[in-house]
């Protein structure tokens, strides 16, 4: 396959990853806690453990936008680290204990 081909590839993927439509954070039923700040991430039901999470510029996530407010009416525009939201799916390489996570 020709680089030409890849990033052909890679183009069209792109542009249907920007067609999806992201949730607000009230959709989405986003809460970010100041409690958790300082927590262990790597355990817990975290935006950082999320497949969605992305760790640039303060945090992003592909399903949520970053801008708005959350279920507890605060407004940020991150998506932290240590919040959660109804979209959590489990990213078992940044978790340690696997075994602590219950999937059903």
């Amino acid at each position: 396959m020709s680089d030409k081909n890849i990033f052909e590839k890679a183009g069209d993927i792109m542009e249907n990853v920007t067609k999806f439509k992201k949730q607000s954070k009230l959709q989405a039923g986003y809460v970010e806690r100041d409690e958790f700040k300082d927590s262990d991430l790597q355990k817990g039901f975290f935006c950082y453990n999320c497949i969605y999470w992305i760790d640039m510029t303060g945090g992003k996530c592909m399903i949520v936008d970053d801008k708005g407010i959350d279920v507890l009416g605060n407004t940020s525009d991150v998506i932290a680290a240590h919040g959660c939201c109804n979209g959590y799916e489990p990213n078992f390489d940044t978790i340690h204990e696997k075994k602590d996570v219950v999937v059903e």
